[in-house]
């Protein structure tokens, strides 16, 4: 680990320069234009620009969203932030604020790449959804018809293990019900140089912590998703998601494998001391995600930025399609955005009774909620991503920065509450 040493003030954020891009009312037309001409260049999707009012969100409202991610870096809460919000189909607000990198004074930049932890899960679970759409799979098969080493697994009794009473189906694996654990960084670390099939037949080797289908437990689980990717398509998780949604949709920055050309844009992840300091836990030069990766998590190994994420949850919103090309059907992801999490007992995460997860997404059961309309989903990363899709308000919004534990700073809850409050109709 590398120390920081000393609070350094982030650079002055001005009005339409190139880090802001909350299109606003102006009386200065030529400003605005270069305002959104710079926004086009750097936003590498078919989006079209547009002012919050066009809308119906008040630009001024927005700004308080602007002020109150600064404060967060201000007060040496986080090193930067890039936040993108969409409505009807148009970017009104793309904003980095900040430093990618505190220690060598690098601001943070509109392609910034980050580490998105489990915003790859829904990803992943799109994925396998697809091939549910070929005829693949269905939903309640056993999953050891697929993968055979799971048919005799264990459960933990008290301190015994005991054969399982309920097989693990595909669904549980895509809804958290399947019986596994949760796996940190440090999990992951100590798997670097294995690949998805051996992860996946090295778990097998530890009992289930409850029988599979009775309850919801944040975990690995959307490791097996990928894996049963694998197995299904005959291609490697990374290849799969390249040919079938990454090239397709244009999302050019997003990979397993940061390349070597753009190391320069990855941001460093850092980890709060107890004595308030940011400290660098993992530096672009000695990621472990920028040469030879061989485990492709599919539960929280992608690598991808603002932007690209709102590529694929555009697509999302529109249905499963993007600039005319279908990639999955609405049928296959109204599905999916069911609470297939109901009647389960919830542990671990607990989203209590107006929030439930479907087949990859959190997902808003509920009418009036502070979580957003009835119908909203999506998800975090453990290292500071977030983003949310409200298909009643059709909005996207989402923020990425680089720390661990900024759910203990509520940043997703006050993000999420400005959003909505910019809303004027």
């Amino acid at each position: 680990m590398v120390d920081i040493v000393g609070v350094i003030k982030p650079p002055e954020r001005k009005m339409f320069s190139k880090s802001k891009k909350t299109f606003q009312r102006s009386n200065k037309p030529l400003m605005f234009i270069f305002s959104v001409l710079i926004s086009s260049t750097a936003l590498s999707s078919d989006l079209p620009m547009g002012s919050p009012e066009s809308v119906g969100v008040s630009s001024d409202r927005l700004d308080r969203l602007s002020e109150s991610m600064q404060r967060y870096i201000d007060s040496n809460q986080l090193a930067g932030t890039v936040s993108v919000i969409s409505r009807k189909g148009k970017v009104i607000h793309f904003e980095s604020q900040g430093f990618k990198s505190k220690e060598n004074r690098e601001a943070m930049s509109d392609d910034t790449i980050f580490f998105i932890m489990s915003m790859t899960k829904p990803i992943v679970s799109t994925a396998l959804m697809m091939l549910y759409e070929e005829g693949k799979f269905k939903l309640d098969d056993p999953l050891y018809k697929f993968i055979p080493e799971f048919q005799n697994i264990t459960v933990k009794k008290g301190k015994k293990e005991k054969p399982i009473k309920n097989h693990i189906k595909v669904i549980d694996i895509l809804r958290h019900s399947a019986g596994f654990g949760f796996k940190g960084p440090e999990g992951y670390r100590k798997s670097i140089g294995i690949n998805l099939e051996e992860f996946v037949k090295e778990s097998i080797k530890t009992p289930l912590s409850y029988e599979p289908g009775t309850q919801w437990r944040y975990s690995y689980s959307t490791d097996i998703c990928g894996y049963l990717v694998e197995v299904l398509s005959g291609l490697t998780l990374d290849k799969f998601l390249k040919t079938r949604i990454f090239d397709p949709l244009k999302m050019n920055d997003t990979f397993f494998e940061l390349p070597k050309e753009k190391i320069n844009r990855f941001t460093t992840l850092y980890n709060k001391e107890k004595n308030g300091e940011l400290n660098v836990f993992d530096s672009p030069s000695e990621s472990p995600f920028t040469d030879n990766v061989t485990l492709f998590s599919g539960a929280g190994g992608l690598l991808s930025t603002t932007s690209d994420y709102l590529i694929f949850c555009q697509m999302l919103l529109d249905g499963g399609v993007y600039n005319d090309m279908r990639l999955i059907k609405s049928s296959t992801l109204d599905l999916m955005l069911e609470d297939h999490a109901d009647g389960l007992k919830y542990k671990g995460f607990v989203f209590g009774k107006k929030k439930g997860f479907g087949l990859g997404f959190e997902v808003v059961n509920k009418t009036d909620t502070k979580f957003g309309s009835k119908g909203t989903y999506g998800w975090g990363g453990m290292f500071g991503t977030y983003y949310r899709i409200d298909p009643v308000e059709n909005m996207i919004f989402i923020y990425m920065t680089q720390s661990f534990e900024t759910y203990k700073l509520k940043l997703a809850d006050k993000f999420r509450d400005l959003v909505y409050d910019s809303i004027l109709e």
